[in-house]
């Protein structure tokens, strides 16, 4: 079974991959921030994101955990994955 949670401040650990990266318009009104440049980020409005994913071993199984990046564009997104 998959977990898809809210990102943490700063860049995830090393265990985390990226799995895709997207330009996105949602059909949300929510806003959120970019994790590069902490501008503000309405997510129906186009906007960037990356998925991050990583295994976790949990006793008797194996599991999947999921990661959304907000980004305001590709360039933040890029600047972002740089740094990691």
């Amino acid at each position: 079974m998959s977990k898809t949670s809210r990102p943490g401040r700063g860049h995830p650990g090393p265990e985390w991959r990226v799995s895709h990266r997207a330009s996105r318009t949602d059909w949300s009104d929510t806003v959120e921030r970019c994790a590069a440049c902490h501008a503000r980020v309405d997510l129906s409005e186009p906007h960037y994101q990356v998925l991050l994913e990583r295994d976790t071993d949990k006793p008797g199984k194996i599991t999947l955990e999921r990661e959304r990046v907000v980004f305001c564009d590709e360039s933040c997104a890029a600047e972002w994955e740089s740094t990691a």
